[in-house]
């Protein structure tokens, strides 16, 4: 059973002002296509074209976007603009290896380096270095005028940092087409010989969720940041196997197909119960549903009278159409239009309210036998019910326990209890944990994020090479090799981007830089003439 709530009044008007902003912003590529840039490389005009069709398609969408698509494409726009903007004739460097520098600018802009985590509008480490350096070293005897330059060279700075290659927005706008049924579940395997670095952090959340008898802890973080691969490594710290004899890793999953049954089901599955059993007898036999069901019945038969008749109608078609002639036409007309109310009543919200109630109530008298440690990974809030929020409350002496998630999680036990959670947005975060700590993976460091790239490069050179006759030598990762820091602050340090910066190069058809020819030597010049 689902719990998805219709669409808001407002959503209409809110689907119809976006799309009319994806329309204007289609407009801005094609204006950007009309002018001919002598410095645009063949695949930037390609990059441009594949990003106008996306925005098509994007237009010519029948139904309304998944929330979480909707949330994507709004910040998608504003830096398709933004990359429009910087696309402008750049005056070459005079200076030596001007030419390789703008070799790496295009290698970098091709590959799709700049990770799309930049639509949080992140400046890069490199740009925060230099504005840190500017304010220590500020203060000094420029003037008013000396400040104003600064300041401008330093938004410069920021906007070209912040800039999103036409590759990685053509992803984007890609990913906004996708189905949402691809969602990736995430379970508690993880081979930790495949995640680099975090160590220490780890190490930090663990201890965060053992200083008490109940703790709650947040890792939150865009998209791709490694919050899944962090909490994974909590999950399987010699601590957490040290202090919690059960621990249970939920992947939430997407958020247009939230189902709370299926993740309370779940649950209960791998602490062992029998599910099948837990629904037809416990769940559907107690008062508080049963109750919930008569009164659900009575307020349907008393307002709403027209719903009631077209289920009589409708009960009416189906006995007298059938090619079978009942003797007891009446009775049976009787006996559908009870199956088609019960159905009405099963599906009302009430219902589904105190059915969830009942699963956390097993839930919660589960659990209390002993210490655990639950990671629920992915949780991304859309719906405001609050039914994820505070999960530190004790559940109620009196009333619904189908209102929180947290009535199911015991906390007032002699076990050592804690939950961890993962999520995208911070406010969320904080308003489930409420006074627990918010953790944020830390950027890959250069080594870490080598070792990353490299593995992802060499896996996806491989299958490259399968696909060709005989091998050479792969004189472009040499290449890049050097360029290692470059690639990797490139990405913020950000696993996913380095991750697709990795394919993109492994996948392109970029040559290798071939030696330049060794300049001739100018002649020595001729001995000064002697003076006696």
């Amino acid at each position: 059973m689902s719990t998805q709530q219709p669409a808001a009044p407002g959503d209409e008007s809110n689907e119809k002002l976006l799309l009319r902003r994806v329309e204007e912003v289609s407009d801005e590529i094609h204006q950007a296509m009309e002018i001919n840039l002598p410095s645009d490389p063949i695949h930037e005009r390609k990059d441009l074209d594949d990003l106008s069709n996306v925005l098509d398609k994007i237009k010519g969408k029948k139904a309304f976007l998944p929330e979480s698509k909707k949330e994507l494409l709004e910040k998608l726009l504003p830096e398709i603009e933004r990359t429009l903007r910087q696309r402008r004739p750049q005056p070459k460097s005079s200076s030596d290896g001007g030419d390789v520098l703008e070799r790496k600018k295009k290698m970098l802009s091709a590959a799709g380096c700049s990770p799309f985590s930049m639509l949080t509008i992140t400046k890069s480490p490199l740009s925060q270095e230099k504005i840190n350096s500017r304010q220590q070293g500020g203060g000094g005897g420029g003037g008013g005028a000396g400040r104003k330059v600064e300041k401008e060279e330093e938004e410069e700075e920021d906007e070209e940092q912040a800039v999103v290659s036409l590759k990685m927005l053509v992803r984007l706008g890609q990913h906004v087409l996708e189905p949402e049924q691809y969602y990736e579940w995430t379970t508690s395997y993880v081979d930790e010989s495949r995640i680099f670095g975090w160590d220490e952090e780890a190490g930090q959340v663990m201890d965060s969720l053992i200083d008490f008898r109940f703790r709650v802890a947040a890792i939150t973080g865009v998209h791709g940041s490694g919050k899944t691969a962090l909490a994974q490594k909590v999950f399987v710290h010699d601590k957490a196997k040290d202090h919690f004899p059960i621990r249970l890793w939920v992947c939430v999953g997407p958020p247009d197909s939230e189902d709370r049954f299926n993740l309370l089901y779940r649950m209960l599955d791998n602490l062992g119960l029998d599910t099948n059993r837990v629904e037809d007898v416990i769940v559907d036999g107690a008062d508080v549903v049963k109750k919930a069901r008569e009164k659900e019945k009575e307020r349907i038969l008393r307002e709403e009278q027209t719903g009631v008749e077209d289920m009589k109608r409708k009960a009416r078609e189906i006995v007298t159409g059938h090619k079978y002639k009942y003797d007891d036409q009446d009775a049976m007309i009787d006996q559908e239009f009870k199956r088609l109310l019960n159905q009405k009543i099963e599906g009302s919200l009430a219902v589904e309210k105190s059915k969830i109630g009942v699963l956390l109530y097993i839930l919660h008298m589960t659990l209390s036998k002993t210490g655990y440690l639950i990671v629920f990974d992915d949780i991304r809030v859309y719906r405001d019910d609050g039914w994820y929020n505070n999960l530190t409350l004790p559940p109620p002496t009196e009333g619904e326990w189908g209102d929180r998630l947290a009535y199911g999680l015991p906390k007032k036990t002699k076990h050592r209890n804690a939950v961890l959670l993962t999520c995208r947005k911070e406010d969320d975060a904080r308003a489930m944990v409420r006074t627990g700590r918010v953790f944020r993976p830390p950027p890959l460091q250069v080594d870490n994020g080598w070792k990353l790239f490299t593995r992802e490069y060499t896996q996806a050179k491989d299958l490259k090479k399968q696909k060709q006759v005989g091998s050479t030598e792969d004189l472009l990762f040499k290449e890049l090799e050097e360029m290692n820091k470059e690639i990797v602050q490139k990405c913020l340090g950000l696993p996913v981007a380095i991750i697709e910066a990795a394919k993109g190069f492994a996948l392109s058809d970029f040559q290798p830089l071939t030696d330049p020819p060794p300049l001739k030597k100018a002649p020595p010049p001729a001995p000064a003439p002697a003076h006696y």
